[in-house]
């Protein structure tokens, strides 16, 4: 029996692009993360993050009289409670992130400005 060529030529090569394809050092997950997933942040313990973000919120006049509760997990923010309005809600948020160590913040406040004050 006589083959084509064209077989042979096909033949030939699919092991190569069959080990060209498996040299892939990165791992898929990571090669197709942003960037900004790549950083390294100065971690505090929870604890810690907690006390530091509770404490800016509570430093802004505009929000002191919020109830905002702060959670933490490794950089991870959540924060959750009840603003007045939803410009104390971003506020919240923008604080939050500006804190050192926070990577991401998870925003569950509602806003009722009937149960806003102590």
């Amino acid at each position: 029996m006589k083959l084509h060529p064209t077989f042979y030529a096909v033949l030939c090569t699919l092991p190569l692009v069959a080990v060209s394809a498996c040299d892939n050092k990165a791992s898929p997950a990571i090669q197709s993360m942003p960037m900004d997933e790549h950083r390294t942040y100065p971690q505090a313990d929870d604890s810690t993050m907690i006390r530091n973000v509770s404490n800016a919120l509570l430093s802004d006049e505009a929000l002191a009289r919020s109830r905002i509760n702060v959670a933490a997990h490794r950089g991870h923010i959540t924060l959750s409670g009840t603003v007045a309005s939803m410009q104390d809600k971003n506020r919240a948020v923008e604080i939050a992130k500006t804190v050192t160590g926070v990577i991401e913040v998870h925003d569950t406040l509602e806003i009722n400005q009937a149960t806003v004050g102590y």
